[in-house]
């Protein structure tokens, strides 16, 4: 079970972290003229590092693809057959481009599967 979280404790290392890199001294010298152990400190350091990285964007489930010079020109489009390979060799064709929205939930549908489930 995770410890809960001392708010004012995290702010008092932010702030000896900050001095220290100010300080000019070593991380032993300035953990010594503290009165902390140099393991304490490394592991606030490690311990407030992971929790000020940022979150990773989640990728775009769908991006624009146009096929013709100009991507407002969708009769040219129109007709074409179209295939999309997904993860896991899945590997979707029709004869003329589907609407996106039902497109979007057959994909969401194949996402959800397990592997095993999801090739043929």
């Amino acid at each position: 079970m995770a410890r809960p979280k001392d708010l004012a404790l995290a702010h008092t290392w932010r702030r000896r972290l900050r001095r220290q890199t100010s300080s000019g001294l070593s991380i032993a010298a300035f953990c010594a003229r503290e009165g902390v152990s140099s393991a304490s400190f490394y592991s606030w350091r490690r311990r407030l590092a992971a929790r000020s990285l940022p979150a990773r964007p989640e990728p775009a489930l769908f991006v624009p693809l146009y096929l013709g010079a100009d991507p407002t020109q969708t009769d040219s489009v129109l007709g074409r057959a179209v295939e999309i390979e997904l993860p896991h060799h899945v590997r979707l064709r029709f004869d003329a481009p589907p609407e996106p929205e039902w497109l979007g939930r057959v994909v969401a549908a194949l996402a959800a599967l397990p592997r095993k489930e999801a090739t043929p």
